[in-house]
């Protein structure tokens, strides 16, 4: 079942996330198709996702589209993964 273009969206920005990519950090365009096709998403939703996170302000895409960028507005919406866990929630 094909995702919506803003699930799309968000899985990009997850993938930025992954990459520890901060503000104006850029990640090439195969470095999210590849993780896209691997964890049973469609290029479909790459292509829906990336104008909708566009459209939102999230990124931007490089004049020969072979780069996408993450905005400031995009570091607010990606989720936060990896976190370190604080040592409260360590004691028993």
């Amino acid at each position: 079942m094909a995702k919506s273009a803003e699930e799309s969206a968000r899985y990009i920005m997850a993938i930025f996330q992954r990459h520890n990519t901060r503000k104006g950090g850029t990640i090439l365009m195969n470095n999210l198709t590849l993780p896209f096709v691997q964890d049973g998403w469609t290029l479909e939703d790459l292509e829906a996702g990336l104008p909708y996170a566009v459209e939102q302000g999230w990124l931007t895409i490089g004049k020969e589209s072979k780069f996408v960028t993450l905005t400031e507005a995009g570091v607010v919406v990606a989720p936060v993964v990896n976190q370190p866990v604080g040592r409260e929630h360590l004691a028993s």
